[in-house]
């Protein structure tokens, strides 16, 4: 919530130029309006920190008569079968990898230099080595042979891969997109920067109504596998269009066509985090980090494709502004493609997660007293009514 409200905050720039008559930072002087951004990232910090006091005084840990299920162990997340380890090694990877990209970004842009940047690469393949140890002592007795999970007790960790995904495409984009719409507008449209940053403030102000409205449609359709899938659709379709926008768009068109696409990018949040308790509730909360830890690496790797676009169409060069178009026209079809190719992995590989229109998940019947025979009819027959 802090970091939207700090994007929305840095989206809308001065209504003005300070130096104009009539501006409200008119009569301060020149040194002090750099602070403007400071003071929007301190503003939101004091805001949270006093949430998080309301949040911590107000909420309980579970609903009364749940129970809380911790998870095996915090040190990394328990799987089920002896692949879903070896593939959790291989999706953990691209959580250091990522970092490694960005460290090597910044050398290319003189912040350190290359010897700089090989510490940071070896700091980051030891965090990895490091997480792949824990993840090990985890599920050490699984590996060895100790230990066999019973057929009820398992879970695919293929559903959270592809949870991971949704989330590269969706939030990923999100915060890439946030980061270039303003410039994006201000060159397509000729327009001054605040009305380019008021503008492209409407893709994040959509998150008011857009992410819950996600969950709200997840649990209406019918169909968890089907709402991620289609929303994810809708989104790529949306991106593949934002790609051509151009200067003889009608500017309120261009404006809707945001808005639209923003729906659909965080309503497939939404819904992303509506299958996320349903994978497995003792590790609820290792998953849902896993899964958002995943929209940074999106960021990051989106970010790296917009920075490097306009020289790799550019030859090298400095770009013109018919570069510029095409690099943002390529960068939003990129986004669309991704976002469709994951929106057919939820279709054929996503599976509808059991119980999901449930009265009870799993456990609780046992937490509850009540028949596990009973609560599997009762399930059946609520998921057959969702779906009918």
């Amino acid at each position: 919530m802090a970091v939207g409200v700090t994007l929305d905050l840095l989206l809308l720039p001065l209504p003005c130029p300070p130096s104009a008559v009539g501006s409200p930072l008119a009569h301060f002087p020149p040194q002090v309006i750099p602070f403007n951004w400071r003071l929007c990232i301190a503003g939101t910090g004091i805001i949270a920190a006093l949430y998080g006091i309301l949040y911590y005084n107000n909420v309980q840990d579970y609903p009364p008569g749940k129970t809380y299920r911790k998870p095996k162990s915090a040190r990394g997340i328990e799987v089920t079968t002896k692949r879903d380890f070896w593939f959790l090694m291989v999706m953990n990877a691209p959580l250091s990898g990522i970092l490694m990209v960005l460290a090597w970004r910044l050398t290319k842009v003189g912040f350190y230099g290359v010897n700089t940047m090989y510490i940071v690469w070896a700091c980051l393949i030891g965090l990895y080595l490091f997480q792949a140890y824990n993840c090990w002592v985890v599920n050490k007795d699984l590996m060895t042979g100790k230990k066999q999970y019973p057929a009820k007790d398992r879970y695919r960790f293929s559903q959270v891969a592809i949870l991971e995904l949704t989330y590269i495409v969706n939030f990923g984009s999100e915060l890439a997109v946030v980061s270039m719409l303003p410039t994006f507008f201000e060159g397509t449209f000729t327009l001054t920067p605040a009305q380019a940053g008021m503008i492209a403030s409407s893709y994040a102000f959509m998150n008011l109504m857009s992410r819950p409205g996600g969950g709200l449609i997840s649990d209406k359709l019918g169909s968890r596998k089907n709402t991620m899938a289609v929303l994810t659709l809708c989104m790529g379709i949306g991106y593949l269009m934002m790609g051509t926008v151009s200067s003889s768009w009608w500017l309120p068109g261009a404006i809707i066509l945001t808005m639209a696409c923003s729906f659909f990018v965080q309503a497939g949040e939404g819904s992303t985090f509506a299958i996320v308790p349903l994978v497995k509730r003792r590790i609820t909360g290792q998953v849902a980090g896993n899964v958002g830890a995943y929209g940074n690496v999106g960021a990051v790797a989106y970010l790296t494709i917009f920075s490097l676009l306009p020289e790799w169409l550019g030859g090298g060069k400095d770009p013109s502004a018919a570069i510029i178009a095409q690099a943002n026209t390529a960068f939003f079809q990129i986004m669309g493609i991704m976002a469709v190719i994951v929106a057919f992995l939820c279709w054929f590989i996503l599976k509808e997660p059991e119980g999901s229109f449930a009265e009870h998940h799993e456990g609780e019947e046992e937490d509850l007293g009540l028949s596990p025979v009973a609560v599997m009819e009762s399930n059946t027959s609520l998921d057959s009514v969702s779906r009918g």
